[in-house]
């Protein structure tokens, strides 16, 4: 029997993720685990306004990159949420690069990484929610599958999970989209 427990947010865990940004000739990343798809071709990433000194770069620039992390990345990629950007200097956490897109620095060590314009963006509560384009993906070779698509079980992201505060792996392929529901028979 389920139990009501109020009104909680349910759909955690969510990807873990670096948001990086280049304002005023330093580069800035910040840990956010608020994300989630729009459509196929769009993403949101939510930063909290407590993030004011992120968050201005982002309404300035219009551009980000947006890194999944893994468990190697994720004692710094937790330091860039605990560090104020305004007050710290955490250009030097992951060594990074650009590309096309001149403010949104592409982690070298990320398994993927998504240079990203804003399309628009929605405040709510004390969110600012960025829909975003990514305009490149790039992906580490040894997470990409023999077909040249992104191998989540070798990428391994690291998963938020808010209610008890923690960190979560990813496991192993479990089963085969609009496949394994071919099997269902109603009774």
């Amino acid at each position: 029997m389920q139990k009501d427990i109020g009104s909680v947010m349910g759909l955690y865990p969510t990807p873990v993720t670096i948001v990086g940004v280049k304002g005023d000739d330093k580069v800035n990343f910040l840990v956010i685990a608020h994300v989630g798809v729009v459509d196929h071709g769009h993403l949101l990433v939510s930063i909290d306004k407590a993030h004011a000194y992120t968050d201005a770069i982002i309404k300035k620039n219009r551009q980000m990159s947006v890194s999944l992390v893994n468990q190697s990345m994720l004692v710094a990629a937790d330091y860039c949420g605990i560090a104020k950007g305004a007050e710290t200097d955490k250009s030097k956490v992951f060594s990074h690069h650009f590309e096309d897109l001149e403010n949104a620095p592409i982690i070298d060590e990320a398994p993927v990484s998504m240079a990203c314009e804003v399309i628009d963006s929605i405040e709510v509560g004390v969110f600012t929610n960025y829909i975003l384009k990514p305009i490149h993906t790039y992906v580490q070779e040894e997470c990409l599958n023999e077909k040249g698509k992104i191998d989540y079980e070798k990428a391994a992201p690291v998963l938020f999970e808010f209610q008890s505060a923690q960190y979560i792996s990813t496991g192993n392929v479990i089963g085969r989209c609009w496949v394994m529901g071919k099997e269902y028979k109603i009774v």
